[in-house]
C-alpha cells in the first residue's frame, strides 16, 4: 500500500491591514478566503488554530473563531478530529477561482451605484456589535459584561416544559400564532408586572417580541419618522445608539450623571424631540437611578410634546440593596406617552428570544400590526413553555435565586478589587445587575483593553458607551462567574495592568 502524502504544513501567511470601515472578523475572512482561492492556501493545507492565528495578528479568539466558522459553513475549509482545520480538497465551486477578483470588482461598482440612494448601507458597515462575543469552550472569558450564569438555569425543568408541549393534543403549537404573542404568555407577564414592576396593565396592552431591540426599531419606524430628534443617554447602550444611527433619525445625545439622564440638558438641546430613549431603573452603563424629580420631569415633557418614553427595563429585577425601583411606566400619567420594554434573555438565557412591549391604548393596533408584518409573530412554542415556567411559579424563584447569587458575587468582584486593584481601577459600590462600570486609575483605555485581552480578561472599555469624552473606564461583568474564579481573574488584571 502507498504511503500517503503528508499535507502541506501553512502557519501563517502575511494577510495585509485591515481597510477603513471593514470589521477585523470581515478582513480575515476575505483575507483567508483570497488566500485560498489564489493558490497561496493549496488544498490540504493545514491552517493555524484559532488561539494560535488570534495571538500572531492580535486579534480576539472569538474574532477568528468566526472567520473560520464562516469559511467552514462555505465549505472552502473542512475539520476534522485530530488533523485540525485544513483546506478542503474540493472548493465548493470550480469556478470561484477564475471569477474571484471579476466579481469583486462588480460588487464595488454595484454598491458605488446603490449607495446614494440607500446612505444607511455605509452606516451599517461601520458598525461591529460589541455584545456579540461567543463563548470560549470554557464559558465566557472573565470580566465580559451584560451576561448571566446559564449554568444556574434549571434546565432540566424547562426541558420538562417544553415536553408537555410537544404532546399530540397541543401540536397546534407548531401553527401560526397572534402576532401581538401568545395570549397566555401576555396574561402571565402582566401579573409579573404588577407584582414585580408596580405596572398595572392588561394583557391587550402587551406585544410579545424577539427583542428590546426589534421593539425600540418599531419604535423608531412609526413614532420618530425621517429625520425627527430622538433623545439618547450619554453614556448609553450602544445597541441603541447603533440602530438610531442605521433609521435615519437626528440622534440628540443627552448626557447621564449619577442620578440619571439630565432632562434639562435634552429640553435645551432638542425640546420637540418624538422620542426619548431612557433606563431609569438601572442606567446603562453608569448604574444609576432616575432621580423623582427627573421622572417626574421626563413625563411633564412628553405631555406637553405629545411625545414618546422609551423605558428600558433591562435588568431592573437585579437589585441587591432594596427591593426593585417601579417602572417609570407605573407612575401617574406615564400610560399615554411611556412605552415600557422588558427581556427574558437577561433574566433566562441569551437564546430565548423572548421580550415584550407594554403599549399605549393608541399605540396596540399599529405596532401589533407592525410586528406582524416584520416577524409574523416571536416563537409561539417558546412563548408556550415560557408561559408555564411564569404560571407555575418557576419564574419567580428562578429570579429570588439569582438575586441572591449575583449578589454573592457582586461582593467576591468587589472585595478582590479591593485587595488587588488598589491604584489600577476604582469600583463604585455595586447596587444592582450583573456588571459595573470602574474607573481606570492607570493609562488609557485603549492601552488597558489590549492588555487584558493578551491576558485573556474580556471587559469592554467605557468609551464604547460614549460619543462625549469622560474619564477612562472599563464596563465589567460579574454575574456568570464563580468567586474563585473571580479572584483568580482579578490577579491577571492586576498583573496585566502593572506589567
Amino acid at each position: 500500500m502507498p504511503l500517503e502524502k503528508a499535507a502541506p504544513q501553512v502557519l501563517f501567511l502575511p494577510l495585509g491591514t485591515p481597510e477603513a470601515g471593514v470589521s477585523l472578523q470581515g478582513w480575515l475572512y476575505e483575507s483567508l478566503r483570497g488566500t485560498i482561492l489564489g493558490g497561496r492556501l493549496p488544498a490540504g493545507s493545514r491552517l493555524p488554530s484559532t488561539r494560535a492565528m488570534a495571538e500572531h495578528y492580535g486579534l480576539a479568539r472569538g474574532t477568528v473563531q468566526a472567520a473560520y466558522q464562516q469559511l467552514l459553513s462555505e465549505g472552502y475549509l473542512q475539520a476534522r478530529t485530530g488533523s485540525g482545520t485544513r483546506v478542503s480538497e474540493v472548493l465548493p465551486d470550480p469556478t470561484l477561482n477564475a471569477g474571484y477578483v471579476r466579481r469583486k470588482v462588480v460588487a464595488k461598482s454595484e454598491e458605488q451605484r446603490v449607495a446614494p440612494r440607500t446612505p444607511w448601507l455605509s452606516k451599517l458597515a461601520e458598525i461591529e456589535p460589541i455584545f456579540s462575543r461567543r463563548a470560549a469552550p470554557g464559558g465566557l472569558l472573565p470580566f465580559f459584561p451584560h451576561r448571566g450564569d446559564i449554568k444556574a438555569f434549571p434546565i432540566d425543568l424547562w426541558r420538562k416544559l417544553h415536553t408537555q408541549q410537544l404532546r399530540s393534543s397541543r401540536l397546534s403549537m407548531l401553527l401560526d400564532a397572534d402576532p401581538a404573542g401568545l395570549p397566555a404568555l401576555r396574561e402571565a407577564i402582566a401579573g409579573y408586572l404588577a407584582i414585580a414592576r408596580g405596572v398595572q396593565v392588561s394583557a391587550q396592552h402587551i406585544v410579545v417580541l424577539g427583542s428590546v431591540q426589534q421593539g425600540l426599531d418599531i419604535c423608531l419606524r412609526l413614532l420618530a419618522p425621517g429625520d425627527s430628534q430622538v433623545w439618547m443617554e450619554d453614556p448609553g447602550y450602544p445597541g441603541a445608539r447603533q440602530l438610531m444611527d442605521i433609521s435615519g433619525v437626528s440622534r440628540v445625545d443627552v448626557p447621564v450623571d449619577r442620578c440619571g439622564l439630565k432632562v434639562e440638558e435634552g429640553l435645551r438641546l432638542a425640546p420637540g424631540a418624538r422620542l426619548a430613549y431612557v433606563t431609569p431603573s438601572r442606567q446603562a452603563p453608569l448604574g444609576g437611578e432616575l432621580s423623582p424629580a427627573r421622572r417626574l420631569a421626563l413625563l411633564r415633557w412628553a405631555a406637553e410634546q405629545g411625545s414618546y418614553i422609551f423605558e428600558d427595563d433591562y435588568d431592573s429585577e437585579y437589585r441587591f440593596i432594596a427591593k426593585p425601583i417601579p417602572a417609570l411606566r407605573s407612575m401617574a400619567g406615564a400610560e399615554q406617552s411611556v412605552i415600557l420594554a422588558g427581556t427574558f434573555s437577561k433574566l433566562l438565557f441569551p437564546s430565548i428570544r423572548l421580550a415584550y412591549l407594554v403599549l399605549p391604548e393608541h399605540l396596540i393596533e399599529p405596532f401589533t400590526r407592525a410586528a406582524a408584518l416584520m416577524s409574523r409573530h416571536a416563537n409561539s412554542l417558546a412563548q408556550a413553555v415560557l408561559a408555564d415556567f411564569i404560571d407555575e411559579g418557576h419564574f419567580d424563584r428562578h429570579v429570588r435565586r439569582m438575586r441572591k447569587l449575583y449578589t454573592s458575587r457582586a461582593e467576591a468582584f468587589a472585595e478582590a478589587a479591593h485587595r488587588h486593584w488598589q491604584g489600577l481601577i476604582e469600583v463604585p459600590e455595586i447596587r444592582a445587575g450583573m456588571d459595573i462600570a470602574c474607573r481606570l486609575l492607570v493609562g488609557n483605555e485603549q492601552d488597558a483593553f489590549a492588555r487584558l485581552r493578551a491576558a485573556g480578561i474580556d471587559a469592554l472599555p467605557l468609551a464604547s458607551y460614549c460619543v462625549a469624552p469622560r474619564d477612562p473606564g472599563l464596563v465589567m461583568g460579574f454575574a456568570p462567574y464563580e468567586e474563585r474564579a473571580i479572584d483568580e481573574a482579578a490577579r491577571a488584571v492586576a498583573r496585566a495592568l502593572r506589567n
